[in-house]
């Protein structure tokens, strides 16, 4: 059928050629006096420190878990500083994935989404929720966030999440 591999022996070292290469590596000139290199050391380390400034905290994603910080943070109605990724960020702020079923056919239902079949609606029914996974429907959630900013309906949603306490959202995990 098939050709065989035709068996070869190990190789042997005397083939190489020379042996140059199993001589070690040349050392590089050692300096003395340790401490004048430790102190170039340490300079080095400095200047690399002071190239970069403290970190400072982001003012884009708060990081804090109290609730009334990102509610503050979510513009009065008719403000055009909101766009669906600072949705997102509420969203997903404390590991979030998307709206317990229940609330999220609420959220459906605030957005008419019966009267618009580009709307794509929540995965509710029992045997999808359950075969998709966390990201799965928070990728689903996040259409749903665009699809309200293309129509002007940030704000409303923006409401919405506002009035949901901590236990109407799925978690990850």
């Amino acid at each position: 059928m098939g050709s065989q591999r035709p068996r070869t022996a190990k190789p042997d070292p005397q083939d190489w050629g020379d042996d140059t290469w199993l001589h070690p590596l040349p050392l590089p000139e050692v300096e003395e006096g340790g401490e004048s290199m430790l102190e170039a050391w340490h300079e080095a380390d400095r200047d690399f420190d002071e190239a970069f400034g403290p970190t400072q905290p982001s003012q884009q994603a708060p990081l804090s878990v109290d609730t009334q910080d990102w509610r503050r943070a979510i513009p009065a109605r008719g403000a055009a500083a909101l766009s669906a990724d600072a949705l997102m960020l509420v969203a997903r702020r404390n590991n979030r994935v998307c709206p317990q079923p229940r609330q999220w056919a609420r959220l459906y239902q605030l957005l008419q989404g019966d009267h618009h079949p580009d709307l794509a609606p929540p995965p509710l029914e029992r045997p999808l929720w359950a075969e998709l996974s966390s990201l799965q429907k928070r990728v689903c959630l996040r259409g749903q966030i665009e699809w309200a900013e293309r129509r002007g309906k940030l704000v409303e949603v923006a409401q919405f999440f506002q009035e949901l306490d901590e236990g109407d959202w799925v978690h990850m995990g």
